[in-house]
């Protein structure tokens, strides 16, 4: 798969539509200016291509491994794609300026933190007063973690960006706006 350097990228803005495939709050809390938010899990790659114009398609998420999943997806419907080289941390490390919202909860890590936490406390007791076979769960949970940082793919983070307390209504690209 392609990627662009962000120096590349800056060059020349006008040449690229640039897509974040996160979720609404993650890209409310932090995301580039000018990025346009099409969730990986709700991507509409015809959508993405007519909004794009004619545009060569440039795909960023987090780090990048959500990115790579996209561009595979939107390359296979035959636009031409590539991928932000180190997503919005390499647009980070390279010094370049974020649009960050002041969130009105916790960040979306936050909450998987503290979920992770009661959930593993909660067995710990159940496994040393009830019955030992609740230390499952910590290994169900612990088993999740490595995945999610060995993969950049967390399914709790997905699930609690799903809440109510985290829906957000970032700027749509949709007609009906103008």
């Amino acid at each position: 798969m392609t990627t662009i350097p962000v120096k590349e990228y800056l060059a020349d803005r006008n040449a690229f539509y640039l897509v974040d495939v996160r979720t609404a709050s993650e890209f409310s809390e932090a995301h580039i200016e000018g990025a346009h938010l099409h969730p990986l899990d709700s991507l509409n790659v015809a959508k993405l291509g007519f909004q794009a114009q004619g545009k060569k398609l440039l795909v960023s998420c987090l780090s990048g491994a959500r990115a790579q999943k996209a561009a595979k997806q939107i390359a296979a419907s035959g636009h031409e794609v590539a991928c932000l080289e180190g997503s919005l941390h390499g647009w980070e490390k390279d010094g370049q300026p974020v649009v960050r919202s002041t969130p009105s909860g916790l960040p979306l890590i936050r909450q998987v933190h503290l979920t992770v936490s009661i959930i593993n406390m909660t067995a710990a007791l159940l496994a040393l007063l009830i019955n030992p076979a609740w230390a499952w769960v910590i290994v169900g949970t612990s088993a999740g973690l490595f995945l999610a940082g060995a993969t950049g793919f967390c399914g709790m983070g997905l699930l609690l960006a799903k809440m109510p307390w985290n829906q957000t209504s970032p700027k749509s690209d949709d007609c009906e706006e103008g």
